[in-house]
């Protein structure tokens, strides 16, 4: 069984930290203040599946409640990116209270931009880091050439 998950200010370190309960497949989410003012940053590791699909999902409904304007979710960390990761993501970036704020997607390996790019993700949702990619002169991101 998993913990519910609740995001509340504290200090200057980080706001939260969840993790999977024992026997379940294991993530964790650490949630912290970003560098951009209202940003809120969760960082994401281990394995996303549908085990840890019900507390991610809370998990990231709590930081995107508690976001002012911004919620970043790094998933550098992720191991294992199943269909329940792509759920997840799917469903907080459209969940209504992400009306009025951005949700944006920091990917840095083919576990999880290989799922996106499959799904046709890459093009709907804010990724940055993706290996492969450059910034484009507007700021945005392109393939880049090999």
């Amino acid at each position: 069984m998993t913990d519910t998950a609740e995001v509340s200010r504290s200090g200057g370190g980080p706001i939260k930290t969840v993790r999977s309960a024992a026997g379940e497949a294991p993530f964790q989410v650490r949630l912290a203040d970003g560098p951009e003012p209202g940003q809120l940053v969760a960082s994401v590791s281990g394995e996303l599946d549908a085990a840890s699909n019900p507390l991610l999902q809370q998990t990231l409904l709590a930081a995107l409640r508690e976001a002012e304007r911004l919620l970043t979710i790094d998933l550098s960390g992720v191991t294992f990116f199943g269909s329940a990761g792509v759920t997840a993501l799917v469903w907080v970036s459209q969940h209504p209270e992400a009306d009025g704020k951005h949700v944006g997607v920091i990917a840095t390996s083919r576990i999880v931009t290989g799922p996106l790019e499959l799904t046709g993700l890459l093009q709907r949702l804010d990724v940055h880091g993706m290996p492969g990619v450059a910034a484009g002169p507007d700021g945005g991101e392109e393939r880049a050439r090999r």
